[in-house]
């Protein structure tokens, strides 16, 4: 007859078995990370483990897939990845632990062996401030530092039920990790305005405050400050100018680059789009056409 701690023991086993049909490994221009398949073919994955518009997935099984680069979350740290051959779906999302829960941080090796780390709930709480004008509603901390293989992983409980994406992000010691609700959530964003193309404007920016004299709209806190403006590109034939700050991209607000390179990708190449601008003290809405260039980092 097995004991407490055998029984106990075997309970995590059980629950990390579960988790690992899910979570695989991302290798792109960086070092490589865990990530979570979350539907079919599309994984979540730490948005500064990608360094290029593809990335390669390495499944359960062992085999590896390339796969597309479709966004970023940069307020969540989250990339998506489309990659053929992902068959299994997102572990069965479990309710908030509450602190002092015991759970598992599931990753991957270097070699793409399956990792698990068993920790505990140390923090539940929110929101967390991510950027000027971000934030996430609800994270969880968990009682160890980040690790880098299971950095993009699963936290699950005791039965295999997901509760978070593991960030590399820490807060006194402690790994945050996002509720598997946010998580999701946010990917599934990026999979509705992403794409397999990248778009472009030509231009370069840096995230600025916005003065009271010069806001359109009471949202208009933050923008995007032009910092340059490439010849003969949609911006340029705009007549969009350096000094210029970016405070809305069709509607929606700007403060951050990343934001913008994820909502010029997919549909939007070859479609006129409308941008909020300010130049000086007078603002005004700019219509550019969105071009296509072949990698995000050119």
């Amino acid at each position: 007859m097995s004991n407490a701690f055998t029984q106990l023991s075997d309970g995590f086993a059980n629950a990390v078995d579960t988790a690992a049909q899910s979570v695989v490994q991302v290798h792109s221009h960086r070092r490589p990370m865990a990530g979570i398949v979350f539907d079919t073919g599309l994984v979540m994955a730490p948005a500064r483990a990608i360094g290029d518009d593809t990335a390669v997935v390495r499944r359960p099984d062992g085999q590896t897939t390339e796969g597309q680069v479709l966004g970023f979350s940069s307020s969540h740290g989250i990339a998506v990845i489309r990659a053929p051959g992902l068959s299994a779906g997102a572990p069965k999302a479990a309710a908030e632990p509450r602190v002092g829960s015991l759970a598992v941080a599931v990753g991957r090796t270097w070699s793409g062996g399956i990792m698990a780390l068993v920790t505990n709930v140390a923090v539940v709480g929110g929101p967390l401030r991510t950027g000027r004008a971000s934030s996430i509603d609800r994270v969880i901390r968990i009682a160890m530092a980040p690790h880098g293989a299971v950095t993009g992983g699963a936290l699950v409980d005791g039965e295999g039920g997901w509760l978070g994406f593991v960030t590399g992000a820490a807060i006194r010691g402690t790994a945050v990790v996002l509720p598997s609700a946010i998580a999701l959530a946010a990917a599934k964003q990026i999979v509705e305005r992403g794409g397999e193309r990248q778009g472009f404007l030509g231009i370069s920016t840096l995230p600025v405050k916005v003065s009271e004299r010069q806001r359109a709209e009471a949202a208009d806190t933050h923008g995007l400050l032009i910092t340059g403006v490439s010849p003969s590109s949609p911006a340029d034939g705009a007549g969009l100018l350096v000094g210029d700050v970016i405070t809305a991209f069709s509607g929606e607000p700007l403060s951050d680059p990343e934001v913008l390179l994820t909502l010029l990708r997919g549909d939007r190449i070859g479609k006129p789009v409308t941008l909020r601008v300010v130049r000086g003290t007078e603002q005004k809405d700019v219509s550019v056409t969105v071009g296509e260039r072949s990698s995000r980092r050119d």
